[in-house]
């Protein structure tokens, strides 16, 4: 059976989007290849502010996301992070305790959902315990005491427990989502191998778009005998986000109805040839139920006389004769 996960995304695309921009420096395209430092401090800060923007607006999706509901709580917890931390930047020495409340509030959310996620309601374990099992920190749990029961810690001690959680949840989370090229020349999100099946396919499909509706209608068949439906589904959601020709796009959701039209005909024959099963099972009770009884009960008293042998159960004609409707009150 298939189990669909909802998700405040609207594809694998964006959320590779936000996760560039919440971690720039480990997400760059160029971060294999060393690039020679910037000379010009204006350059440098330039270059941060864009990226102290682009985290604003990953941050702001976030939100939006959490307004959707289904938002994974490593994602939120890491845009809360990420708030905190450029709150900091523009907030003046002088009032550092809205920063130290805003780290507290942030780092406290984020330990106490994630160990709440994992405690079971049949063996309830301390929050110690848990933290050992997922691989979270000690030091973590007795942070996230110390902001909600103690004074709040101190700025500095903040600053460097939020840039541990930021990377921690990368190692945890952020690093196994795969990038678009990957999935692109897999044809498939997150399993399998990583073979040319994927390109191969898209191959064939970008062939079909280049066809007349009749053939491809007959052609698509093969395709998906070959490839399997789920790479054949995958595969054109990536070519219908990755092109801007509305020919193509149209053609790709095509197929993609197509697709899906050839599963739910086939659910739907099964489901007929079940009911019809059932239909056939319960007439031949009926016929036997009526022929036991057909015997002790006078042809006369049977339904006023009507003649319902053999007949599925159907509805009665009421006998006015038998009841009298009386004002409520009355016996």
């Amino acid at each position: 059976m298939v189990q669909y996960i909802f998700t405040p995304w609207r594809n694998r695309r964006e959320l590779l989007a936000v996760r560039s921009a919440l971690y720039p420096q480990k997400t760059s395209p160029s971060q294999s290849q060393p690039q020679p430092p910037l000379q010009n401090p204006q350059q440098q800060q330039q270059q941060q502010q864009q990226q102290q923007q682009q985290q604003q607006q990953a941050v702001a999706r976030v939100s939006m996301w959490m307004h959707r509901g289904s938002c994974p709580h490593l994602v939120e917890s890491t845009a809360l992070l990420t708030a905190a931390i450029l709150s900091d930047a523009c907030t003046s020495e002088t009032n550092s305790y809205a920063a130290r409340a805003a780290y507290s509030a942030a780092f406290s959310r984020f330990v106490t959902g994630l160990l709440d996620s994992h405690q079971t309601t049949t063996r309830k374990m301390s929050m110690y315990g848990i933290a050992k099992s997922v691989g979270l920190p000690a030091t973590f749990v007795e942070l996230r005491h110390q902001a909600t029961h103690e004074t709040l810690p101190s700025l500095t001690r903040l600053r460097e427990a939020a840039g541990k959680a930021l990377e921690w949840i990368w190692e945890y989370y952020w690093r196994h989502l795969e990038d678009m090229e990957e999935l692109e020349e897999r044809g498939v999100e997150g399993r399998g191998e990583v073979t040319g099946e994927g390109r191969q396919c898209r191959e064939e499909l970008m062939g079909l778009l280049e066809r007349g509706e009749d053939e491809r209608s007959r052609l698509l068949g093969e395709v998906v005998g070959r490839y399997g439906e789920g790479v054949v589904l995958t595969t054109l959601d990536v070519i219908v986000d990755g092109t801007k020709d509305t020919r193509v796009m149209r053609g790709a959701m095509g197929l993609v109805r197509t697709v899906l039209g050839r599963e739910r005909e086939v659910g739907v024959d099964d489901n007929l040839r079940d009911v019809e099963k059932v239909r056939a099972e319960l007439g031949k009770a009926w016929e036997e139920m009526t022929e036991a009884d057909g015997d002790d009960v006078p042809g006369d008293e049977v339904g006023g006389g009507d003649e319902r042998t053999g007949e599925l159960p159907a509805w009665s004609l009421h006998d006015k004769e038998t009841w009298v409707p009386k004002p409520i009150g009355m016996v």
